[in-house]
């Protein structure tokens, strides 16, 4: 036995007068009570030496039956009956995945503790903190007929036949609890146990015989490529020509809210002729505390191998969090646990053979580096937001038979940057107004009715958008001449859409492959030049520079924040691993030093774009002059409207927005 002999007097135990807690006073119910007897027969060589202290972690077989045996613990230890010579409880229970915060931080909780009690769930994993607590380690054992039956004995109630306690042992005690309602025969309590459950979400099985294929979808580009090669692999794979270790593992799909990912992974277990099952972190996390979610992911991974060859889609796979991101947090520990415990899932000693791990995030920085590398999810495929011609094909699937001869492409100019579920939603609503005006397939009067109201700018406002964007265009050609692309105005904008869609300028890099300081700083200032020439012509500039997180001001802000906390270009050689722009933000937030460097930084780009533009005011306003009569100038109608003298500027660009990437106003 490993207890501790640690013996105390009967002089240092000071009973104190208190009233006696409600859960003594109160008759256990029937499931609690047998809860007791599983626990007094677990640790039945200490629970009735008095002098002997202990802490002992028990594991149960259903966590959902936690606080049931919790309140049982609570019981035979007397919490709140026995207080040392300081008025301190000397006995405590508690749940495992509540001390889960590291050893100093249970040093206060154990101090006065004499006799305790953890429960833990029986696949939990408790930390080497709370293990070196423990005196001893055992498995409450599933209670039995006999017990049911002795328990209503001692609690005087109707008694219980032995068929009758076979029944009730088969269920958790939780739902034991539940079902037994004050003067409920037992005849009904185990009627009710016995109604069919509906199946958790998590365990639902898509039909992949219905739905489309990754071939009938359009604007999926790589991503529709990896499934079509998927899909050949697993065909091979089936018919034995290839191994398993010929085929990859999985895949993160990386992209906007309502891109299509959660369509993507549905098509693609079609084309595979494969299940689909699907899970997210959130789905398991319901499941209760760690213990449970760990379960919950452990058994989604059984069901997925027993089911293979499947495709197991994982969504919002950002929530399972970055352990290089606050690891001093409170909750880093349970993170960790949770991305180790997934890691152990995606690759086990044994294999996941047959099992293709496809992952959803909006955000793929934001997802701990362990979990891409080969033989997990291995690559990360961006679905970008579809183009004109993808956003056409997509819009006629939605529309089904109700699209019937329709040009649609002459009518997507009003949906650029829109999602495929923005343009299923459109769909939806036109086969609505079709259907009210008794026709049979959609007019192009139908789609625009129900497209949402446009942003109805004057021609000044219009004008004040072209200067912003010819900031950005005369910034970008003076740092690099033959970097820019395009600029154009999106007059089709509507008021349900960000700001930033107003205007969009486009340049053919974002950053030379090794970039430096002066590279950041001139990005930097090319972010902020349309800041700057609002405020040439205007002598002011409007809040769309900031305010949403695809901002000018915040790309700006983010980019002045790694030059400092991560690359080193900075006073300090101090480096952060991530660059999640949640992280980001923390650092300024916790580190003022930081935030007065970036200030700096900051002011520095805009002292550039100043020095830039200042003295090129008729270029400027020449350019946002063509630019809001029509709407939208390649590099050469630029060129033209330029002097051939001054659009060699003397610093080389080493920032530009990326081509197609939405700069804001």
């Amino acid at each position: 036995m490993l207890a501790r002999r640690f013996r105390f007097s009967r002089c240092h135990r000071t009973t104190m007068t208190k009233l006696r807690p409600k859960f003594l006073q109160e008759t256990p119910h029937l499931a609690s009570l047998v809860a007791q007897y599983g626990i007094r027969s677990a640790i039945r060589t200490l629970i009735d030496r008095p002098l002997v202290s202990f802490i002992a972690l028990l594991r149960i077989e259903h966590p959902a039956d936690a606080f049931l045996y919790q309140e049982a613990a609570r019981v035979l230890l007397e919490v709140g009956e026995t207080y040392d010579g300081e008025g301190q409880d000397i006995a405590a229970v508690w749940l495992a995945d509540d001390l889960d915060r590291g050893s100093w931080s249970l040093v206060p909780k154990v101090k006065h503790v004499k006799r305790a009690i953890i429960l833990a769930g029986r696949d939990a994993i408790p930390t080497e903190d709370v293990r070196l607590l423990v005196d001893l380690e055992a498995a409450v054992a599933a209670p039995r007929a006999v017990h049911f039956r002795m328990a209503a004995r001692q609690l005087r109630l109707a008694p219980i036949s032995e068929e009758e306690a076979s029944q009730l042992a088969a269920w958790p005690l939780r739902s034991v609890r539940l079902a037994m309602g004050r003067g409920r025969p037992i005849a009904r309590v185990i009627g009710s146990l016995a109604k069919p459950a509906v199946k958790p979400a998590s365990e639902r099985v898509a039909d992949t015989k219905r739905g489309p294929s990754l071939e009938t979808l359009s604007g999926y580009g790589a991503a529709k490529e990896w499934g079509l090669m998927l899909a050949r692999d697993l065909a091979d794979w089936k018919a034995g020509r290839i191994g398993w270790d010929d085929v990859d593992r999985g895949v993160l799909l990386s992209g906007p809210p309502g891109s299509g990912k959660t369509t993507y992974a549905a098509a693609l277990a079609v084309t595979c002729g494969v299940p689909l099952i699907s899970a997210s972190a959130a789905q398991w996390q319901a499941s209760g505390h760690l213990g449970d979610l760990l379960k919950a992911m452990r058994k989604f991974f059984t069901e997925a191998r027993s089911r293979a060859p499947c495709i197991a889609f994982l969504d919002e796979f950002d929530s399972f969090g970055d352990r290089a991101a606050q690891t001093d947090g409170d909750h880093y520990d349970y993170k960790r646990q949770v991305i180790n415990g997934l890691l152990e899932c995606l690759d086990p000693s044994g294999g996941r053979e047959g099992v293709v791990v496809v992952g959803a995030t909006n955000n793929a920085l934001a997802v701990d580096a362990a979990l891409l590398r080969p033989g997990r999810l291995e690559k990360v495929i961006e679905i970008t937001l579809p183009d004109m011609e993808a956003r056409s094909d997509i819009l006629r699937h939605h529309l089904g038979a109700f699209a019937g001869k329709l040009e649609l492409e002459p009518l997507m100019a009003g949906t650029e940057g829109w999602s495929g579920a923005e343009l299923a939603k459109l769909a939806r609503d036109a086969r609505r107004i079709c259907r009210h005006r008794e026709g049979k397939t959609v007019s192009a009067a139908d789609i625009q009715a129900a497209m949402p109201k446009q942003i109805g700018l004057t021609e000044e406002q219009w004008f004040r958008v072209a200067v912003h964007e010819a900031g950005h265009v005369l910034t970008g050609i003076l740092l690099d001449p033959d970097n820019f692309v395009r600029v154009r105005l999106n007059a089709n904008t509507h008021e349900n859409r960000d700001g930033s869609q107003l205007g969009v300028t486009e340049f053919k890099r974002a950053f030379p492959l090794l970039a430096v300081e002066r590279d950041y700083l001139n990005r930097i200032a090319v972010l902020l030049g349309g800041m700057v020439a609002e405020r040439l012509v205007f002598g002011d500039h409007t809040s769309g520079a900031g305010g949403h997180e695809s901002s000018d001001l915040a790309a700006a802000t983010g980019l002045a924040t790694m030059m400092e906390r991560n690359f080193a270009f900075g006073s300090s050689l101090l480096t952060e691993g991530s660059i999640d722009p949640g992280a980001i933000q923390r650092f300024r937030m916790y580190d003022h030093e930081l935030s007065g460097a970036v200030q700096r930084r900051l002011e520095e780009g805009l002292l550039e774009a100043k020095r830039l533009l200042s003295d090129k005011q008729d270029a400027l306003e020449a350019v946002a002059r063509a630019l809001a009569s029509e709407r939208d100038l390649d590099a050469a109608r630029v060129k033209r409207l330029l002097p051939e003298t001054w659009a060699a500027g003397s610093d080389r660009l080493s920032f530009a927005r990326a081509a197609n990437e939405t700069p804001p106003i």
